[in-house]
């Protein structure tokens, strides 16, 4: 008696916390028990589905076809695909139960919801068959915009080509790529090519917001929501971006429990205010931005799978500067250009100035590259700028000292210190560096004191 009860307490056990929803009938088609899930996907309560028949279910159209049904009438497994009344997809696998005297007592299935799997699946064909039908527009609409300057390297033109083809649909783009790589500029592109171009276009930093403050930020709050709400009530950015473009950066910062508000908002296209109780429709379009690997980030429950399947309906993967290094030069003097006119200035870089900059690394990419340029181009004296003019000693330590005043040693050992300099902003301690160069640790532990010292 002890084992049963044991075995029984089991069993319910694994029918509350199984995944699947279970079905257990006896071999006329009495269901015997089932799990906890059995309301939402077929709009019956648990209490009113135990000691139902599957057969005068299967008639009612609760279960349309009922699997219980055909494994107890061909007594062999089968698997299904079923959709409920309450228009939930399932993916069912149901088997007979036979006694020790191989005769049938019952069976068991199992209930797997993939109304969500199956809805994506659809977006995506309709991505695939609009982005078909749009070929001919956009190859048209090609032709009557330039395109940007950083599409000499064929992993850009890949990724401007996809831009192209999805800045039309209303889908949701999710962005990936180190920081500084451009990924504002190509969601504020997006944004610019597709239908709600004159409408806003928002950029939120999702870590920049203070996690106290960050739900009321982005969904807005009621009147009297919390101590020290705006009297009225605010506008969220969701509200604000209207029919727009709301473009999350650095989605990975979001906390846990706004990665589900997020989701739900995303399936149901409806938020609410912090405090209120009124439904706001969604309207905007979400791009979604992160330089984080948010699969890796799943794998230690530090983001939301179902979020991350629900956002990365379209990747876009932008690849460092360092490899595509065909788009240093028009990069140089489109930047040398546009700080020119904004400051006012006619400078140029020397042919040794722009081939020093092309081959440095540039870990920060774009942003950090934009940076210098336009500081070199604010800071020094000459029109014509040479590799002399740098004063910062990790982008140019040959500072105010030109080249033909060295020694050959001295010349060797300012390059040296450029490129560990550099290198140590990418691999930041002896081990790293001494492995990356193919040195002991020691000797990368010298060179660290000896030219990183007070930096």
């Amino acid at each position: 008696m002890h084992l049963r009860e044991n075995a029984y307490i089991l069993l319910k056990q694994i029918l509350k916390h199984s995944f699947d929803e279970i079905f257990i009938t006896d071999a006329t088609g009495n269901i015997i028990d089932i799990g906890q899930s059995t309301e939402s996907l077929f709009g019956i309560p648990y209490e009113k589905m135990i000691g139902q028949n599957v057969f005068q279910l299967e008639k009612e159209g609760v279960f349309s076809p009922s699997i219980t049904a055909n494994v107890l009438k061909n007594k062999k497994e089968e698997t299904i695909i079923q959709e409920t009344k309450n228009k939930r997809k399932l993916i069912i696998s149901g088997s007979p139960i036979f006694n020790e005297s191989n005769k049938l007592i019952g069976a068991i299935s199992f209930s797997r919801d993939i109304t969500e799997f199956e809805y994506l699946k659809k977006e995506n064909e309709q991505v695939a068959k609009a982005i078909q039908q749009y070929q001919k527009e956009i190859a048209e609409l090609k032709k009557h915009h330039s395109r940007p300057f950083f599409l000499k390297n064929s992993k850009m033109e890949q990724v401007f080509d996809v831009v192209s083809k999805v800045a039309h649909l209303d889908i949701t783009v999710l962005l990936e790529g180190e920081s500084g790589v451009g990924k504002n500029y190509l969601a504020q592109m997006i944004h610019d090519m597709s239908p709600r171009k004159k409408e806003a276009f928002i950029e939120i930093n999702c870590g920049a917001i203070p996690e106290s403050l960050i739900e009321s930020e982005l969904f807005g709050y009621d009147d009297g929501a919390f101590t020290g709400a705006k009297k009225g009530g605010k506008k969220g950015y969701f509200e604000s971006a209207g029919e727009g473009t709301l473009f999350l950066d650095e989605i990975a910062e979001l906390p846990m429990n706004l990665q589900v508000k997020l989701l739900s908002i995303l399936q149901n296209q409806s938020f609410m205010r912090v405090g209120g109780s009124k439904k706001i429709e969604m309207k905007c379009r979400i791009i979604c931005a992160t330089n984080q690997k948010l699969e890796e980030m799943i794998r230690k429950k530090q983001f939301r799978e179902d979020l991350y399947y629900r956002i990365n309906v379209v990747k876009l993967t932008i690849p460092p500067l360092r490899e595509r290094r065909e788009e240093m030069l028009p990069l140089i003097y489109e930047m040398q250009e546009e700080f020119n006119t904004k400051y006012g200035m006619d400078k140029h870089f020397t042919p040794e100035m722009v081939a020093w900059i092309s081959q440095q690394e540039w870990p920060g990419n774009v942003r950090e590259l934009r940076n210098f340029i336009e500081k070199v181009i604010i800071t020094t004296e000459s029109n014509e700028i040479n590799i002399e003019d740098i004063e910062d000693p990790t982008h140019g330590g040959l500072a105010k000292r030109g080249q033909h005043d060295m020694t050959l040693n001295e010349y060797l050992e300012s390059v040296e210190r450029e490129f560990i300099i550099r290198l140590f902003k990418q691999y930041p301690s002896s081990i790293k560096l001494a492995k990356r160069l193919g040195i002991s640790q020691s000797t990368a532990n010298r060179k660290i004191q000896k030219y990183l010292h007070g930096l």
